[in-house]
């Protein structure tokens, strides 16, 4: 009995470890500097060239800042890449109440992310439509 609980604790410090390593790899693409390729906001407003020529993300490790024209926007956000879709919780500020959170997908040097209205559920897929918000960025090289 006593070797099957040893077991069983061994297994779940191996798959959490695996599961650590696997955020640490995927939070590396997100790093560096990002340009917006497309944006539709909760209200279901698409940005429009001039706004999305005004937005920039720069991202280090879990923390992020974000501007848009003179809004400058900072905080973490947390990722779990194990998942089906993959997740992302976003935290403004310095708090952890209330996320957003959101799915997202990156490919190459463009990342998707959409993300329900704190205090909603996660969306199950990608929607450009009221009450979700889509972000579309760009890898600047």
């Amino acid at each position: 009995m006593h070797r099957l609980i040893i077991v069983l604790v061994l297994s779940g410090v191996c798959l959490t470890a695996h599961a650590g390593d696997d955020v640490q790899n995927e939070l590396k693409k997100f790093h560096g500097k990002w340009e917006a390729l497309a944006a539709h906001g909760f209200d279901g407003k698409v940005a429009t060239d001039v706004e999305l020529q005004l937005s920039s993300l720069e991202v280090d490790g879990d923390k992020f800042t974000m501007k848009t024209g003179s809004l400058t926007i900072k905080g973490t956000f947390s990722i779990d890449p194990t998942k089906k879709i993959k997740t992302i919780d976003v935290y403004f500020g310095d708090g952890k109440d209330n996320p957003m959170r959101g799915i997202y997908e990156i490919n190459g040097d463009v990342r998707k992310s959409c993300f329900a209205k704190p205090g909603n559920a996660r969306p199950d897929k990608y929607r450009k439509e009221k009450d979700f918000m889509y972000l579309e960025w760009r890898q600047v090289k």
